[in-house]
């Protein structure tokens, strides 16, 4: 008997108007845990249901569940030097995508070389927010984030000083958006609304 296959999903238009502004980049702020404090993940769709557009598949759908006393931590970046990057790469049917980041922040002193001494063998997970707001991943649970960190003093006067992170991690999509709750020291970032009371309560 013949397998049926149940293809993923059909495509739906990509528009644009005259006079959008879809400005570059991304904002100062970069969140990261070491991805052992991930008890759970938020999901990717793998179809889509009736008159859902193609943007469903690259958006997680539920929220990080951190282990307890964890929260993401944040680094300030500068942003005129922080490009991240997708593209494909494989042949079918194995094809997956390259996610690529380049980090750099001003920071040299210890806490920056303890980051770089902890990142260098450990598996990340990042979460960049685009100049628009919204957030993407840098991670997975079927792959390995690499995290190499390189350190510049600079010599003279007008030399670069900064420590930069080179981020890469396989995917099956490119930078995945995530709309979900962003767990902080400060408190949370898009924190799901509380339900209604019930009438009476």
């Amino acid at each position: 008997m013949a397998t049926k296959c149940d293809t993923a999903t059909s495509p739906t238009s990509l528009e644009w108007c005259d006079g959008q502004i879809n400005t570059p980049g991304i904002r100062s702020e970069v969140f990261f845990t070491p991805r052992r404090n991930i008890l759970a993940w938020p999901t990717l769709p793998s179809t889509l249901a009736a008159g859902e557009t193609m943007g469903k598949m690259a958006t997680y759908q539920g929220n990080f569940a951190l282990a307890a006393e964890t929260v993401w931590n944040r680094m300030d970046i500068i942003i005129s030097r922080s490009p991240v990057t997708s593209e494909s790469q494989g042949t079918k049917p194995s094809k997956t995508y390259l996610n690529q980041a380049t980090i750099v922040v001003p920071n040299t002193d210890q806490d920056a070389a303890g980051f770089a001494r902890l990142a260098n063998n450990d598996d990340y997970v990042y979460i960049v927010q685009e100049t628009g707001g919204k957030y993407r991943v840098l991670g997975n649970e079927m792959y390995q984030t690499e995290t190499n960190v390189a350190t510049a003093l600079g010599a003279a006067a007008t030399d670069e000083k900064g420590t930069t992170l080179t981020i890469q991690v396989p995917d099956i999509c490119p930078a995945p958006f995530y709309e979900g709750e962003i767990r902080t020291e400060d408190g949370i970032i898009n924190e799901t609304p509380d339900e209604a009371p019930e009438s009476g309560a």
